[in-house]
């Protein structure tokens, strides 16, 4: 009988079986792991690889899901459990065949792989459920019984086939089928089924998670994503993705241009070039965990790129790496990914190749990005389902993208996030601005961070204005790649502008309060969408500027194409003496990553590093002026209301504190003011524990536990009920839709 994966077309369930697994195998062997034998991984992924279908092998499924004939009871078709015991079984012979049995963590390995082929359709629970009687007896566990007698119809078949898939394992294909039997006991009770799986699955699962080792956790999503990306890429026929060289002095000859230098004209270039050159200096393979602290405005994603590029050599050779490792370049927020994008795409545009197979390079991915991947002339844009599949698997060299995918994939539970896990094994993570993290979450952060260095061989690089205290300076062993960064904060080129807080205001009170419009230029960052708009009706008379207003209300194409009209005035600006005045109001999208310039700010008052950041957008060049003015107010919707009731009051109340007792502070005392900040602000602020336990007990979604991993939301008031809108602003919107 012919057995089948897949419908159209129709895929041989045994080439299926085999690709996966040979596939599988293959990306944990291109890895490199510590305190683990990676041999024995890839021998568990291959294993994992032949049997997370076997299910299928039922006559049930191939009726009911190849060939679209109703059957008396449809559950029949289902396959995944059923799969998951025969995992389970084939697990446990190759670790009893393999001495394997009392080592602490491969002796778990034939739990971990039952429960990630019951899931690999769906999303990762909590293992504990799947070992309780009681709710498999709810499940399909009943069907066992039925779909095993089914297959012994075709067992010659299929055992040979088996055989086949174990020629260079100690283990026979009978002998796995063996072990099948005992899943065909009659089923009335749930006590049926405990007597069947307490002492092979409940008690070592148990015992697994009572160890509270973050390594397993580790294992599970690694073997896991590594099943499901293989499985859906060979059922989608996704194509391979050849690895690329990125020359490691990329950077050096982009800032050599003429273009480039024309365009970027700064008193600040020579410490932006000095922080480059020890970013160059001090990045190595002996550490693991990089902090690449300067001022705002000095160059510091083409340094971190810079050094990047030079780690990948230097990672491949001492690692005997198959190939480089990829850079993944995370930032807080999807409204400043374009910008940095951006320079990475000049950056590579050096490369020959590069237009040619633009998305084997570089890869943009967050929820409003491109959906199409980007690879040779011919083949401009590949099919949507195939792009999808390639860039949530993570396939080029580096990759931009925001700390929601990063951390969710990280701290993850979802099918579709886990897909891209693997390829973020022994790669260089850039943080950039990590300060936007949630205080609560830093020690759970710290956590995953630390065991991704020690045991999958990442390098993170934390690269940031303001120096958060994730990372402890005793204990953590991390290298700042900026020698005396502190230098750089208090020179006189970078004591760009000076703070002043004001009292509480109404919006009213705010506008009357304001001098003479009379300086080129302004910025006004809201904490919310309503107080923005309402401030923006006050100043629609201020007739001799020219207004922009941004703010995620506004569609992202426009959001986009205002950011880049503001950044061509400021440019004119330069060129000219006849200047064209301008006035930005913003929300807080506006703190990070938007290089814009202008001479006086207001920021309604907000966590201390916030502010720090839109300070970032005042004078920034040190071009405009000689103290750009940032002055920040609590501003109130009325006596009982304030805006900034948006941010955790803890960290509003600091914040208010330390600019109260400070009158003016100079951007030179910037860092002895964050410091205390971040200081005040840890010994106040609570920590996630509860979701490090969660990690520990492969508890990734329990609804009947508040602190499952599938509770961890960086965006925490994002409960609210989304629908997605499509807005046809114009008449190309109308031709997409």
């Amino acid at each position: 009988m012919n057995f089948y994966s897949h419908d159209e077309p129709k895929v041989i369930l045994k080439n299926h079986l085999q690709d996966v697994a040979n596939k599988s195998k293959e990306i944990v062997l291109s890895k490199n792991i510590e305190q683990i034998d990676k041999t024995i991984l890839a021998d568990v992924s291959y294993l994992i690889g032949i049997s997370h279908d076997f299910g299928k092998y039922t006559t049930f499924f191939q009726k009911n899901r190849i060939d679209k004939i109703p059957i008396n009871n449809e559950n029949l078709g289902n396959h995944s459990l059923l799969s998951a015991f025969f995992s389970f079984e084939l697990l446990q012979k190759y670790i009893e065949s393999s001495n394997l049995k009392d080592h602490n963590i491969y002796s778990y390995i034939p739990q971990i792989a039952y429960f990630i082929v019951k899931h690999h359709h769906g999303n990762l629970v909590n293992i504990e459920n799947d070992v309780d009687s009681e709710k498999l007896f709810n499940s399909d566990f009943k069907l066992i019984a039925k779909q095993l007698e089914d297959i012994e119809q075709h067992s010659i078949q299929i055992i040979s086939e088996y055989d086949s898939f174990l020629i260079d394992f100690k283990i026979t294909a009978s002998n796995v089928f063996s072990g099948m039997i005992k899943y065909k006991k009659k089923i009335t009770y749930d006590e049926d089924i405990k007597s069947i799986i307490k002492k092979p699955l409940k008690i070592p699962s148990q015992k697994m998670i009572n160890k509270n080792n973050i390594m397993f956790y580790l294992v599970s999503q690694l073997l896991f994503s590594v099943l499901i990306d293989s499985d859906k890429k060979n059922a989608g026929k996704v194509r391979s993705i050849a690895r690329k060289n990125l020359p490691e002095n990329l950077v050096e000859k982009y800032l050599i241009q003429k273009k480039f230098r024309e365009k970027n004209k700064s008193k600040i270039n020579p410490i932006r070039n000095q922080i480059r050159k020890y970013v160059l200096e001090n990045i190595n393979t002996d550490d693991k965990i990089f902090t690449l602290t300067a001022p705002t405005g000095t160059g510091k994603t083409l340094a971190s790129f810079a050094g990047a590029l030079k780690l990948r050599k230097i990672l491949k050779e001492k690692l005997e790496l198959k190939s480089e490792p990829r850079i993944i370049y995370s930032l807080p927020f999807t409204s400043i990914i374009d910008q940095n994008f951006n320079v990475f795409d000049e950056v590579l545009q050096q490369l020959e190749d590069f237009n040619k197979h633009r998305s084997e390079y570089l890869l943009k991915h967050h929820y409003l990005a491109d959906v199409f991947y980007k690879t040779t002339k011919k083949d401009k844009e590949i099919e949507v389902d195939e792009s999808l599949a390639l860039i949530e698997s993570w396939e080029s060299e580096l990759i931009v993208t925001t700390f929601i995918q990063l951390f969710h994939t990280l701290i993850g539970y979802k099918n579709r996030m886990l897909k891209k896990f693997h390829n973020i094994v022994n790669s260089i993570i850039i943080l950039d601005e990590v300060q936007n993290i949630p205080l609560k979450y830093w020690s759970l952060v710290h956590d995953v961070l630390i065991a991704l260095t020690k045991y999958f061989n990442c390098r993170i690089i934390l690269m940031t204005a303001t120096k958060p205290l994730i990372f402890n300076e005793e204990k953590d062993n991390f290298k700042e790649l900026v020698s005396d960064y502190k230098q750089f904060f208090q020179s006189d080129e970078l004591n760009r502008v000076k703070l002043n807080y004001l009292k509480s205001q109404t919006i009213d009170e705010f506008y009357c309060s304001l001098p003479d419009f009379k300086l080129d230029s302004y910025l006004f960052v809201f904490n919310t969408i309503d107080s923005s708009l309402e401030f923006v009706k006050k100043i629609k008379d201020v007739s001799e500027y020219k207004k922009f207003y941004l703010s995620t209300n506004i569609i992202p194409k426009e959001r986009k194409k205002r950011i880049e009209d503001i950044k061509k005035l400021i440019d004119g600006n330069r060129k000219t003496n006849e200047k064209q005045k301008f006035i930005v109001v913003s929300t807080q999208m506006i703190e990070a990553g938007v290089d814009i310039d202008c001479e006086c700010a207001f920021r309604d008052l907000g966590p201390l590093d916030s502010i720090i950041q839109v300070a970032g957008r005042c004078n920034r060049n040190n071009l405009l002026c000689e103290n750009g003015i940032v002055n920040i107010v609590r501003l109130q919707k009325n006596e009982k209301y304030d805006f900034c009731r948006i941010y955790d009051p803890i960290l509003n109340d600091i914040s208010e504190t330390i600019l109260k007792n400070k009158n003016t502070i100079q951007e030179s005392d910037f860092l002895d003011l964050i410091e205390e900040y971040f200081s005040k602000a840890k010994e106040r602020m609570y920590s996630e524990t509860n979701l490090i336990k969660s990690i520990s007990k492969l508890n990734f979604n329990d609804s009947r536990d508040n602190n499952p991993i599938s509770s961890f939301k960086l965006i925490e008031n994002d409960n609210y009920y989304k629908k997605d809108v499509f807005i046809e602003i114009n008449e190309e919107a109308m031709k997409v839709w």
